[in-house]
């Protein structure tokens, strides 16, 4: 089934999609890696980017992929073409909604088109998203069709050898300590400053950690939850930041600017504690992010996942060697093409089951994200 040849649309010109600054990082790319389709339809309302992205991507080396491509402004559009399959990668404000024009995931699903969407889901607050999150999961099942979440970590060598040293070792996890920090000096993209269009960085980034605690160790007890963060306007003057890019917090409103820290900690319902820290504080580019899951008699330390230098590094009693770090690592390893090419297979054989992030599970990864963060806006102080 792997000659098929899949006809796919993209919904969203953006970096996404696309990619920017000439890194090849974006689905587009890695899809042009794998092969085996045809890109019948680019939806974007601005068509004039649209326009210019497809002919790009028609002037690369990969440019057959694109021979058949229609610029649409319209979802409507692609729909009427019947794709086998849509990836979604316009920015979460658009989407994951019941409101008119916003429920394009809902209207894929429901014409019977295989659907891989990015995170965060949504925006919307909690009581708004679980109806969304309802009238997906029904059209899911009535429709038959194969939906993924793109929470790509779960696909990622260092984390399936990860789960495979917890079963070897045996017992319940009693600590999982997560760290991811942001470089923000050169991020002028105004998306990520602000909470109401991003979700804010609890929702928007952390949340691919808080999707591996609960992948790693299980579900989280909500009501344990107790988060701090520290506001741009915190009275200790502590949430100042004097390297923000030109232009990108200036119109936002200081309610509305992103928490410069957010740290939070509770319980898991069948494991011991767990605890997660955000910050934007880094200066440059290069993101920091690293997960810590201690059982008894086990360390597992994961290192900079998002890096192609990722280390995955175990301390236990193997051999009687007690103080002894074991590193294990993963060159050539791509968490992304990999999830990809899992969800490509997945619409061949129209299994979902191959999928490691269905709608339903990503819906929970949402909820603990807003339970974080709604903790921390009632635990602010001014």
């Amino acid at each position: 089934m792997s000659d098929i040849i899949l006809r796919i649309g993209f919904l969203g010109a953006g970096c996404i999609n696309f990619g920017r600054w000439n890194v090849s990082w974006d689905h587009a790319s890695r899809l042009e890696r794998l092969g085996g389709f045809k890109v019948i339809g680019i939806v974007d309302p601005d068509t004039v980017k649209a326009k210019q992205v497809l002919q790009t991507r028609l002037a690369s080396q990969n440019g057959s992929f694109y021979t058949e491509c229609r610029i649409m402004a319209d979802l409507a559009e692609l729909i009427a073409q019947r794709p086998d399959a849509v990836f979604i990668g316009v920015p979460p404000v658009a989407r994951g909604s019941l409101q008119y024009n916003k429920d394009l995931e809902l209207q894929c699903v429901r014409a019977g088109i295989h659907v891989f969407v990015e995170k965060p889901m949504s925006v919307l607050p909690l009581d708004d998203f679980r109806l969304y999150a309802a009238a997906m999961q029904k059209a899911v099942e009535e429709s038959n069709v194969v939906l993924s979440v793109g929470y790509m970590f779960r696909y990622h060598a260092a984390v399936r050898k990860m789960k495979e040293l917890m079963k070897e070792h045996g017992g319940k996890v009693m600590a999982f300590n997560a760290r991811y920090y942001y470089a923000y000096t050169e991020m002028t993209n105004k998306y990520w400053y602000n909470a109401d269009l991003s979700g804010g960085p609890v929702i928007e980034q952390a949340t691919h950690f808080f999707d591996l605690a609960r992948y790693i160790v299980g579900d989280v007890d909500l009501s344990s939850i107790h988060t701090l963060m520290l506001e741009e306007d915190d009275r200790s003057g502590a949430g100042h930041i004097g390297h923000v890019p030109l232009g990108a917090e200036e119109d936002i409103p200081p309610r509305k600017r992103i928490p410069r820290v957010t740290i939070s900690h509770w319980r898991f319902e069948n494991a011991g504690v767990g605890t997660m820290m955000h910050s934007i504080a880094l200066p440059g580019t290069r993101y920091e992010a690293n997960i810590d899951v201690q059982l008894d008699g086990l360390k597992l330390s994961l290192i900079e996942p998002y890096q192609e230098s990722c280390i995955l590094r175990m301390r236990s009693m193997e051999n009687g060697k007690r103080d002894v770090d074991k590193d294990f690592t993963f060159e050539g390893s791509d968490s992304y093409s990999t999830e990809l090419e899992t969800f490509l297979q997945a619409v061949r054989k129209n299994d979902q089951s191959l999928i490691k992030s269905s709608y339903a599970d990503a819906a929970k990864t949402y909820e603990l994200t807003w339970a974080v963060r709604l903790n921390g806006e009632r635990n602010f102080r001014t």
